[in-house]
């Protein structure tokens, strides 16, 4: 074949192979530039699929968080007691202290799925008791233990009951919160008195809401018992010690 049909010929092909592939014959990609796209092309796919499991655009469920508020002020019913009490941290009860919202079926402890408090619940209790005794304007202060204020009494919380209980899987729970307090006399450390109180609320529904409300009556309920005992405990040794 003569050296310029040669040529056309190879033109002609190489045109070819251009409109088919849409790279020019003679810009070939070399060997080692063709691996480097592969490999670039391989991350950005990756980077793309990893971006599918951020915290914006992820399937998995996120947990929803419930906070109680504290009872409302109470009216006036003379003047408070002019003490000034602090409440301790609660030690909680057995599988109670954490921020899961703790269901009882019998004896077997289990936790409500995808909810939490919005606090571990030894925090969520014991400021729960502070503001709600506040509000009641029994006592001329109440602060939490550890905010180092001097007072004349300390509650010390124990926390045996906190809590969803279920008779069966069909049935709406019912709310158990019980509270036990230790009144101790900050001046010499003597133990005045020993309260409990114990309140059980049926939740209107088995819905989170709802569990949530009867958790926020019966927690109201126990409180505000707790703090007329302590109370009733704290004038009865103020008027021992003025009888003394």
């Amino acid at each position: 074949m003569p050296v310029k049909d040669a040529e056309d010929k190879g033109r002609r092909v190489s045109r070819f192979h251009e409109r088919a592939s849409g790279v020019p014959a003679r810009s070939q990609v070399a060997p080692t530039e063709l691996r480097r796209t592969i490999v670039a092309i391989a991350a950005l796919t990756m980077l793309a699929a990893c971006s599918t499991s951020s915290i914006f655009d992820s399937d998995t469920p996120v947990p929803a968080n419930y906070v109680l508020a504290a009872a409302p002020s109470a009216e006036a019913r003379g003047a408070p007691l002019p003490v000034d009490i602090s409440i301790s941290r609660p030690d909680m009860g057995a599988g109670l202290d954490t921020d899961r919202i703790a269901v009882l079926k019998g004896r077997e402890l289990d936790y409500y799925k995808r909810v939490r408090w919005g606090s571990r619940a030894t925090e969520l209790v014991q400021f729960l008791v502070v503001d709600s005794l506040e509000n009641q304007k029994i006592f001329r202060s109440v602060t939490a233990e550890q905010a180092r204020v001097a007072g004349d009494y300390v509650l010390d919380l124990q926390v045996r009951d906190f809590q969803s209980e279920y008779a069966s899987d069909a049935s709406d729970p019912t709310i158990r919160v019980t509270l036990v307090g230790r009144l101790i006399r900050v001046v010499d450390r003597k133990l005045v008195a020993t309260v409990q109180a114990q309140a059980t609320e049926r939740a209107r529904a088995n819905r989170m809401s709802a569990v949530a409300a009867a958790f926020e009556s019966a927690a109201h309920r126990a409180i505000l018992d707790l703090g007329t005992q302590v109370a009733s405990a704290i004038a009865a040794d103020r008027a021992e010690a003025r009888s003394d």
